[in-house]
């Protein structure tokens, strides 16, 4: 058992900080073997076995089966080509276990660049492993073996009589270094910076884009409700042309009601249709309801009307002379054929003159029809226009007020989010200028 120096108390406490489950034991004292235990990797055909062979016969040095049981690392490459990632990649349990590593570079008689190699071999380990800054490498040509030997050997005295921390001290200066590579690659808050982009994006809760589908929804409903009021007047037209075609003088005085009770039918069917189309139940309580004009007027007699009557007269008198010529055979019957006739004549002109003035009220009835639903079409439209414009304020200012109350949410937010994203770099690089600061401790101790 050898003794050895105790660590300063600002290296222990880093150790202890960052590698608590080491073997605390081994800060303060080393062992000491006899023998050199080597571990050899190396890629194919790079005069691997060769290298193995020779420190068995040496005696003085011994191959290790496994890397934890070995006092060096040796890596063999050729002097073709510069040490690559797999290369290193077999170099990664000793600098994390604080293995000494040595590298022994063949083949340097075939390469004339070997140096070149070297140099650059050197340089690949100090940049992928402070560990390996240090690092012997040491050229092999034929009958050269000697050399390699006589430098494994020395680099194990070395690991083992100058300070036997170096292992836990690498370990430990490994374990820095993966973290100050985290730290550096990482990007904290990757949530918070996306919850932040989204927010951005809808922070005004798409109004823009809300505001164009309500016009986009009343735009087919207007058209829809066209159709429907078209549809309406035309049929509300021809039922009450049909009913007037049949109807006598004293029906066509209910003309005026029976065709407002088809307006109001269909007058709540369109504003049903509209309250559907603007989501607002009752959306037409504040418009008034159509109302046709007023009642037809008087039909006066015209001249047409005369003319009938003195037809009809005409006729019912020729009809009543025909009627009693048979009379006037008989003398004491003639002067009563005179009363008969114009009887006859009267009657004739009666009925004729009363079944032109009901057509002539039926042809006013169906044009008063068509003019008065002419009329409450307009209203009809008007009414609609009315509804879809106010409906379309309203809905409008309701996006408008949910647009700012989640705008002032989302600003409010964004706040908090750059708030907590600046303490995330505050610990960033307070934990980043700790691991330097360790890091730095270690490779000035050792």
């Amino acid at each position: 058992m050898n003794s050895v120096s105790v660590l300063p108390d600002s290296i222990l406490r880093v150790v202890q900080r960052w590698n608590p489950s080491s073997d605390s034991g081994r800060l303060v004292s080393g062992e000491s073997s006899s023998g050199t235990r080597i571990y050899v990797v190396g890629p194919q055909r790079c005069g691997r076995e060769d290298i193995v062979q020779m420190f068995r016969a040496s005696g003085e040095c011994s191959i290790a089966a496994r890397e934890a049981d070995a006092d060096v690392v040796l890596l063999v490459v050729d002097a073709a080509s510069v040490i690559g990632r797999e290369d290193l990649l077999l170099l990664d349990d000793a600098a994390e276990s604080g293995t000494p590593v040595v590298v022994a570079l063949t083949r340097v008689d075939v390469y004339r660049d070997w140096q070149a190699v070297h140099r650059r071999d050197a340089e690949v380990l100090s940049s992928h492993c402070t560990a390996f800054a240090q690092a012997s490498i040491v050229p092999i040509a034929p009958g050269q073996e000697q050399a390699l030997v006589a430098v494994v050997s020395q680099v194990a005295r070395e690991g083992q009589a100058g300070d036997s921390n170096s292992g836990v001290i690498a370990q430990t200066r490994r374990m820095i270094e993966v973290e100050i590579r985290n730290l550096r690659d990482s990007v904290p808050g990757a949530e918070l910076r996306a919850e932040r982009s989204q927010l951005l994006a809808d922070r005004d809760g798409r109004r823009g884009e809300r505001l164009v589908q309500v016009r986009s929804r009343l735009q087919r409903a207007r058209g829809d409700l066209s159709q429907q009021i078209a549809e309406a007047t035309r049929a509300t037209v021809a039922g009450a042309r049909a009913w007037v075609d049949t109807a006598s003088r004293a029906e066509l005085g209910s003309v005026p009601m029976r065709l407002q009770h088809e307006v109001d039918h269909h007058t709540r069917v369109i504003d049903a249709a509209m309250a559907a189309a603007v989501e607002v139940a009752g959306a037409t309580g504040y418009v008034a309801s159509p109302r046709i004009p007023e009642d037809p007027p008087d039909r006066r007699r015209r001249n047409e009307d005369r003319v009938t009557i003195l037809v009809g007269a005409s006729a019912g008198l020729g009809l009543g002379r025909i009627a009693v010529t048979p009379l006037e055979m008989i003398p004491a019957l003639e002067f009563a054929s005179i009363p008969v006739t114009l009887v006859l004549g009267g009657v004739a002109a009666w009925w004729l003159a009363r079944t032109r003035g009901l057509m002539a009220d039926r042809a006013q009835s169906r044009s008063w029809i068509v003019e008065s639903m002419s009329t409450v079409r307009a209203q009809w439209e008007q009414r609609v226009q009315s509804v879809l414009l106010e409906a379309e304020a309203d809905l409008g200012a309701a996006i408008m007020a949910e647009s700012r109350e989640q705008l002032a949410s989302a600003q409010a937010r964004i706040v908090e989010i750059d708030g907590e994203l600046r303490e995330l770099a505050a610990a960033r690089s307070g934990q980043l200028a700790s691991c330097e600061r360790d890091l730095a401790a270690l490779n000035a101790a050792f």
